[in-house]
């Protein structure tokens, strides 16, 4: 009984998904300023940084591994998909979201 009692009272250990480092590149020479806002941001912008007058931005996060939704944040606070990535979905306001899928390494 003793036994049982003391596995009962252990908290369960969370289960930590992998995290993978993830490069988000686009060409969008037209824009002063360039966010990424996601799942796995909690849809809080994340700035991403202009490569010198080149029109790309870049962006390296940790992503958790599984399936994420994101849209990039441009300079008037429009919402675009990222034009990088063909899977999409329609969000709850009329936009589009990209869907990508990060998996462990293993």
């Amino acid at each position: 009984v003793t036994v049982i009692l003391l596995l009962i009272g252990r908290p369960p250990v969370p289960q930590v998904p992998p995290v993978e480092q993830h490069r988000f590149v686009l060409y969008l020479p037209a824009i002063e300023r360039a966010s990424l806002v996601g799942t796995f941001t909690d849809w809080h912008p994340v700035a991403m940084e202009r490569i010198g007058n080149s029109g790309y931005w870049s962006l390296t996060l940790q992503v958790p591994a599984g399936e994420h939704r994101y849209s990039i944040l441009v300079d008037d606070g429009r919402l675009i998909a990222d034009p990088t990535v063909a899977t999409r979905e329609q969000d709850d306001f009329g936009g589009e979201n990209s869907v990508i899928e990060v998996r462990a390494a293993i």
